[in-house]
């Protein structure tokens, strides 16, 4: 076995946001690399999707599945109450990934359907990550410890209707530039940023044609090849930023697209 496959042996690592897309990703390379592992679900109906991505780590992996809600104002606290209860009273990774997307126009004519998807993206995206990190700061291992948040590509490069999606990705790199300079000193940790392009995960593949239609042409121009990023290409950035030689990483926004931010 490759020596990178337990780099992170014995690490506690809670992925929000994890039984499906990127945050399963994660939590699939974090568990390769020998760390133990938070999965979370957000309501009942996921809990299947949660329990396949734990049984997908393999027998001898050390996992556990967590139902909390990041939209509401108690289920963070309880997903790092919860993962510390479960894994000896520390964490030493925190990948912020929970996060949903409703396309939005500014201009909509049902100010009930713009108030709804802003609330439920900004309690999830923005909130949900603010709140999380804080609760978890009490449980977080003095030295050597990571927070990562998943932010995305549009926050720079907007796409259609994605003001209020954009902006909550905007909040989380603000976050992490904050954080990268409030949090190392206090608490032994980095702060870092990941980014994704157009990624492959179920929910693009599900998404409205018209959506699909729409980004098209950035992923034919993106300049490394026409096509989308896949979950494993960002998880591999997640990990790496959470390994011990990645110390003198603080503050950096990455983006994982092939080049699309560059436009």
């Amino acid at each position: 076995m490759s020596s990178i496959h337990r780099t992170l042996h014995g690490k506690v690592a809670l992925v929000s946001g994890s039984s499906a897309g990127l945050g399963a990703a994660i939590v699939r390379e974090l568990s390769k690399r020998g760390a133990v592992v938070a999965i979370n679900y957000p309501f009942p109906s996921e809990k299947v999707n949660a329990e396949a991505v734990a049984k997908s780590l393999g027998h001898s992996a050390l996992s556990t599945i967590i139902e909390a809600d990041m939209s509401t104002r108690d289920g963070p606290r309880m997903l790092a109450d919860k993962t510390a209860e479960v894994f000896g009273g520390r964490i030493d990774i925190l990948v912020n990934c929970a996060g949903i997307n409703r396309m939005m126009s500014l201009d909509d004519p049902s100010d009930e359907k713009v108030e709804d998807s802003w609330e439920a993206v900004v309690h999830t995206n923005a909130r949900g990550t603010f709140l999380l990190t804080r609760a978890v700061l009490k449980y977080l291992s003095p030295e050597g410890s990571r927070i990562v948040n998943i932010g995305s590509s549009v926050s720079r490069v907007p796409g259609p209707d994605s003001s209020i999606y954009a902006g909550t990705k905007g909040m989380i790199e603000s976050y992490t530039q904050c954080w990268a300079l409030e949090l190392p000193r206090k608490y032994g940790c980095t702060v870092n940023g990941v980014a994704p392009g157009i990624i492959g995960t179920d929910a693009f593949h599900a998404a409205p044609q018209a959506l699909k239609d729409a980004l098209q042409p950035m992923i034919d121009a993106t300049p490394v090849a026409g096509r989308l990023g896949s979950p494993e290409e960002v998880a591999w950035v997640v990990a790496m930023l959470c390994e011990k030689e990645a110390a003198w990483l603080n503050g950096v926004y990455i983006p994982v697209s092939g080049g699309q931010s560059i436009f």
